[in-house]
């Protein structure tokens, strides 16, 4: 066989089989890593099998789990209950779904039920006891602050992600969703916070 046909016979091999190249261990401080072996514990569950420095190479064929992070059913709680609420009513000082929502109410209704979590009652409160996040440290769950009126926190959501969040607003008149992407909430936005790990 000539070595043009040879070539050919290697780059259609290649690409029926995905175009797959020989592996080569990944470098050091790559995202990709091998896993420790079950009964070593380096105290994390890692997210996209992030890289251990103490991990030595494995020269085992191995394929890299990747696990959600460990408040990730919390997350996934809160955010069922807060598309339960889809539809409630905006009721100033309201609680419950019977009774409707205000801003607040509803956060606090939803962190309380889905998770057992206890939150202040105010959006100023929940503000202040919440701790600040950057957008990139932003999860679905997680609450979105801002200034409508006057100089201090009076509205928030619960952020679902893609830049939208669920709200009890009551220019709209009952739970929404809403978007991040409006100017009417980015020129009011405060800070991002949570209560979650």
């Amino acid at each position: 066989m000539g070595k043009l046909q040879a070539t050919l016979w290697l780059g259609a091999t290649a690409a029926l089989l995905g175009g797959c190249a020989p592996m080569q261990p990944y470098p050091q401080g790559t995202m990709y890593a091998y896993m420790p072996p079950p009964q070593q514990n380096y105290g994390a569950r890692p997210y996209l099998a992030s890289y251990h420095p103490q991990l030595a190479y494995n020269p085992q064929p191995f394929y890299p789990q990747q696990y959600e992070p460990a408040d990730a059913p919390a997350r996934r709680a809160l955010l069922a209950q807060a598309h339960q609420a889809l539809g409630t009513r905006y009721t100033l000082g309201g609680e419950t779904p019977r009774e409707g929502f205000d801003c607040s109410g509803l956060t606090q209704y939803v962190y309380k039920n889905a998770n057992g979590i206890t939150l202040p009652r105010t959006a100023a409160e929940q503000s202040r006891a919440s701790r600040t996040i950057s957008f990139q440290q932003m999860r679905p769950g997680d609450l979105i602050f801002f200034r409508t009126s006057g100089s201090s926190v009076n509205h928030v959501g619960i952020y679902i992600g893609r830049g939208q969040f669920i709200h009890a607003a009551s220019g709209g008149a009952k739970v929404t969703v809403d978007s991040l992407d409006r100017s009417y909430w980015r020129q009011r936005f405060v800070k991002f916070g949570t209560f979650m790990a």
